[in-house]
């Protein structure tokens, strides 16, 4: 479906590990299976300029659990990584998709280059744009402090979260937060918002922003990566998010097959207009589909 320039893609739903997780599917049917997963607090709507640009792929973007339509966890349950993971698993499962290419953005492409560490079987080859598996440089005693206040959150109520007259102010409320234009955030809200009384809210489980348990220290990403066997490429926006950038020259030095590109851009490059394109070509070119990329460098 077209909507001022974007293509919306096919709705798709999955009932897995007792969620319902909604998503959108694009390309040819008989093209190269491909997983796309989005970033913190966004939806599947993030890849709707991206993803027409890439046909001969059979691309699947999936709503992670808490997120845009796809149901929330229980009560008392975390949001970790390891289950995104195992979630993106049984949907490639349902889809009878045992070797498949993933595409991920900022919190997607850090579970995405996990999922290819830990099951470098499944994994055809992974597209990283403005994330990776990396901590931020978080220690590890802080991580163990993050791991307490992260039980301390889960055990109180969360409360709804602020209530916005329409999407257009939620959208303009987004870009002033972040580093994204009007027309990169009124996408992502287009999606990601619900009626309630006095106008509109977000979808997303607002327990999404507690810390997160559990996380890997760096010795524990070295040896995760060290077994990352199928080919990855990170798209890194020179003016997007600054908390893996630190660590990209340990990434490079422990995964095995990894190639760099850098980009002028913001952080959801590969959804603003003037920047999207330019993403497009790095990764047809990446998985052979065409020509050699022009207008960036290449530092790996």
């Amino acid at each position: 479906m077209m909507n001022d320039g974007l293509i919306e893609g096919k709705a798709l739903t999955f009932n897995v590990l007792g969620l319902r997780l909604h998503g959108k599917q694009w390309g040819d049917p008989e093209g190269i299976p491909t997983i796309a997963l989005h970033g913190w607090l966004d939806n599947a709507n993030t890849f709707d300029r991206l993803a027409p640009l890439i046909p001969e792929l059979n691309l699947v973007a999936l709503d992670f659990a808490g997120h845009g339509l796809s149901t929330h966890r229980a009560e008392g349950v975390h949001y970790h990584p390891i289950y995104d993971i195992q979630e993106v698993l049984a949907v490639a499962n349902e889809l009878n998709w045992h070797q498949f290419n993933v595409i991920g953005h900022s919190m997607g492409a850090s579970i995405a280059s996990e999922l290819a560490a830990l099951f470098p079987d499944r994994v055809r080859a992974s597209v990283l744009i403005d994330g990776f598996l990396a901590t931020g440089g978080v220690s590890a005693e802080e991580r163990i402090e993050q791991t307490r206040v992260a039980i301390e959150k889960i055990l109180k109520p969360h409360h709804q979260a602020r209530v916005f007259p329409d999407q257009q102010t939620m959208a303009k409320r987004v870009a002033e937060a972040t580093d994204q234009t009007i027309e990169a955030s009124s996408v992502l809200v287009a999606r990601g918002h619900k009626q309630v009384e006095g106008g509109i809210t977000w979808r997303s489980d607002p327990r999404i922003r507690y810390p997160t348990p559990l996380r890997h220290t760096r010795d524990q990403i070295n040896l995760l990566l060290k077994d990352s066997t199928s080919p990855s490429l990170l798209i890194v926006a020179e003016q997007g998010d600054e908390w893996y950038q630190g660590e990209i020259s340990l990434a490079r030095e422990h995964h095995p097959n990894l190639q760099v590109e850098r980009m002028p851009g913001p952080h959801h490059v590969h959804l603003e207009p003037g920047y999207f394109d330019q993403v497009a070509v790095f990764i047809r070119h990446f998985l052979n589909l065409d020509d050699e990329p022009k207008g960036a460098t290449k530092t790996g």
